[in-house]
């Protein structure tokens, strides 16, 4: 939207509310379960000039990721998500 090269490759991040719910992730649904997302994301991604310093490898042990993917889960919402109304 900027067209600001600063802005390249950066994109709205969306909820995380019933994420559980909202496989396959990613933009191209590569990954079909959310512990490979998790996996994924926690190892740092893929090489690419946009990706931000930010998104390291965290080294993080099977454990850990077991322990993120119980938490991600936890934000599954009981109550369908109403469609706000468009103007």
């Amino acid at each position: 939207i900027t067209k600001e090269a600063k802005d390249n490759g950066a994109f709205k991040t969306p909820t995380l509310r019933s994420v559980a719910l909202s496989g396959p992730y990613f933009h191209d649904g590569s990954a079909d379960r959310l512990e490979d997302a998790v996996r994924y994301m926690a190892s740092g991604g893929m090489r690419d000039p946009n990706k931000s310093a930010l998104l390291e490898n965290a080294q993080l042990t099977n454990a850990e990721i077991g322990q993120l993917v119980a938490f991600l889960r936890s934000l599954t919402s009981e109550e369908p998500a109403a469609k706000p109304p468009l103007p």
